[in-house]
């Protein structure tokens, strides 16, 4: 690298900015295509949840993915839970969660009164150390969920062969790898359940939202019952085969989405791939004018793994990590931290110290994502290389 940066010329010391309009970290991707079918549902005044719209949602998420079924709900949270409620495990087994996640992954097996025994991570990529996975598997052991951190995916092929010796059940929590593949397939066909996110920062988004895949027809029809308040609701509208009522089968909740959801799904669904190859290009842009530059790598992408690019990743020195973060936003591009490993928040420090997960701590120490979504122009992609590069040259 060439630029040679004074510290006074730094925005954090009252220089000139990069960035004069701040430069958001997410920015979600509405076009009039989305705004006209949310109108076209709500005129159609059927609002409620799985309406027409939520079924043919359902179809070519299904068809797009490549499973047997897609059923949309209202966050990638309460997949998770219907993922454990539909297995009736005896309370207290233990489910093995990577401690470098979101809470919702968690809270799956926790919700089903179930225990989460917390495993490390790799150092490189926050996903699931497999070389670790067996040490945690004790004779309680019922199910492993590996996540697909920043949409990477996870070693699937390895996870499933420690999952088969052990008789293990494999939840994936996909929330944030739509459109990702794996060994040729996308993310979805590589477990018994998958959870997609819908949530306003992923790359598809529906506002609010999830999907629950698998491709298990027992586990899907029990799901159908379980995620419409454990009635048979479902075969009802689908089949048609009573006399105007349904009936109260089984436990579950409400976590049926809206039709004006699904409305949106279906033309979110249409774009994704275009979204996501302008995702890639942004990450192949940063990729190329920051290569080279010392004390910073880049996330590892798994071996076999195609990316969605949902988040974009720095690993910097971890000593001058919130530094570089308050030095960047100074720039006026909004990096940020992502993600706490759970043992370091009030509800899960119980369950182990730094020491326990040194893999999870070299991620946590060097992370920081920087802005990258489809409208985000040339212009600031320029900027947000200026600005690390302007940063780093000052250390």
């Amino acid at each position: 690298m060439n630029m040679t940066i004074n510290s006074a010329e730094l925005a954090i010391n009252g220089g000139k900015a990069v960035a004069e309009d701040r430069i958001l970290i997410h920015l979600p991707t509405i076009a009039e295509e989305d705004i006209q079918a949310v109108t076209d549902a709500m005129r159609t005044t059927f609002v409620s949840g799985d309406g027409p719209a939520c079924r043919e949602f359902e179809k070519q998420l299904a068809e797009y993915l490549g499973v047997k079924f897609a059923l949309f709900l209202n966050s990638a949270t309460t997949a998770l839970d219907l993922a454990f409620m539909v297995k009736d495990f005896p309370a207290g087994s233990e489910v093995i969660v990577p401690n470098f996640t979101y809470t919702s992954t968690a809270l799956g097996p926790i919700l089903n009164n179930l225990k989460i025994v917390l495993a490390d991570v790799r150092a490189d990529n926050g996903n699931l150390d497999v070389s670790k996975l067996e040490s945690y598997i004790t004779e309680k052991t019922v199910a492993v969920m590996p996540i697909d951190y920043a949409g990477n995916p996870a070693e699937m092929d390895e996870i499933n062969a420690i999952a088969k010796k052990y008789n293990l059940y494999v939840v994936q929590d996909t929330a944030q790898s739509i459109g990702s593949k794996y060994k040729g397939k996308y993310t979805g066909n590589h477990a018994d359940v998958g959870t997609f996110s819908f949530h306003g920062t992923k790359n598809m988004s529906t506002g609010e939202g999830g999907a629950f895949v698998t491709n298990n027809e027992e586990i899907a029809d029990r799901v159908k019952i379980m995620r419409e308040k454990g009635t048979d609701k479902y075969s009802f509208l689908t089949d048609n085969v009573t006399r105007g009522y349904y009936q109260y089968v089984a436990k579950g909740s409400s976590y049926v989405q809206s039709n004006i959801n699904g409305a949106m799904g279906i033309t979110q669904l249409a774009r994704l791939e275009s979204m996501n190859a302008q995702r890639r290009a942004i990450a192949e842009f940063y990729l190329a004018e920051l290569q080279g530059i010392d004390g910073l790598d880049f996330i590892k992408i798994t071996e076999g793994a195609e990316h969605n690019w949902h988040l974009f990743g720095l690993l910097v020195p971890p000593t001058k990590r919130f530094w570089i973060m308050d030095a960047l936003r100074a720039e006026g591009i909004m990096a940020n931290v992502h993600y706490t490993p759970l043992h370091r928040n009030s509800y899960y420090q119980h369950l182990g110290t730094d020491a326990d997960f040194p893999g999870s701590m070299a991620f946590y120490n060097r992370l920081l994502r920087i802005p990258i979504y489809p409208s985000l122009s040339k212009g600031d992609q320029e900027k947000v290389v200026m600005a690390v590069q302007k940063v780093f040259a000052a250390l």
